[in-house]
């Protein structure tokens, strides 16, 4: 599990849907929240958690243009082979965070520790933790 840790800047609510904005040590991330009930707590300027999985952290090479709500680069510091999986860590800011994908899909990016790459997180993806 993934876990950035971050400041609630704003929470806007339009019918059933929060968007809340967040600071990732001045990288700002969105995360999107059906469940208004979970939120009651969270106001601007509350510490929260950010927790996803591994499978749900992509990355690709600098400068590309996605869809995804949050994007930031990240640097490529470990990768843990496996015969169907690889393991690829990064550093953002000084956490740890992670991505599992195919050996096969590994393989064709060349990925080589030190790199910096470009990692995207998809803002229902996220969860929020206090």
């Amino acid at each position: 599990m993934n876990i950035l840790k971050a400041k609630v800047l704003d929470i806007f609510y339009k019918d059933d849907i929060a968007m809340i904005k967040l600071d990732v040590k001045d990288e700002i991330f969105n995360v999107l929240m059906l469940d208004f009930n979970s939120l009651d707590h969270l106001k601007p300027n509350s510490c929260v958690e950010l927790l996803f999985k591994e499978h749900e952290l992509s990355f690709g090479e600098l400068n590309t243009k996605i869809s995804i709500e949050n994007v930031f680069k990240a640097k490529l510091i470990r990768i843990k082979k496996g015969a169907i999986l690889w393991h690829i860590f990064f550093d953002f800011k000084g956490f740890l965070i992670s991505s599992i994908i195919s050996a096969k899909k590994a393989q064709e990016l060349n990925l080589n520790e030190n790199e910096e790459k470009l990692c995207f997180v998809k803002a229902n993806d996220i969860i929020l933790r206090t």
